[in-house]
């Protein structure tokens, strides 16, 4: 009787780690698959954003050999968004850094 129950017990077992081991493996695939779905999300965004960021660039190049132009829009800028004005100086300012940097190593 007890070869028996030991038999049973093993069985169960067995079943409880085929069990588990299936529900790993589904946790895991889905850990992958939204993994996968926020890379693409964030993927998305950048993308878009980047298609933005060119089209701005586009329109701002448009006055850049006019200075008259170049003070109108910092002026427009100041006067209707200074939040903005004052992040695009400070950004600005740091990616000019940066790139001076990145060129004085280069050398």
């Amino acid at each position: 009787m007890e070869h028996e129950e030991k038999k049973q017990d093993i069985q169960q077992h067995r079943r409880d780690a085929f069990t588990l081991l299936g529900v790993a493996h589904f946790n895991y695939n889905s850990i992958v698959r939204c993994r996968n779905r926020i890379e693409q999300a964030v993927s998305d965004r950048e993308e878009k954003t980047m298609a933005e960021v060119s089209e701005i660039i586009e329109k701002v190049s448009s006055i850049a050999t006019d200075s008259v132009k170049i003070a109108k829009f910092a002026e427009e800028l100041v006067k209707k968004n200074p939040k903005l004005a004052s992040s695009l100086e400070f950004m600005l300012g740091v990616e000019l850094q940066e790139k001076a940097r990145r060129e004085e190593n280069a050398n």
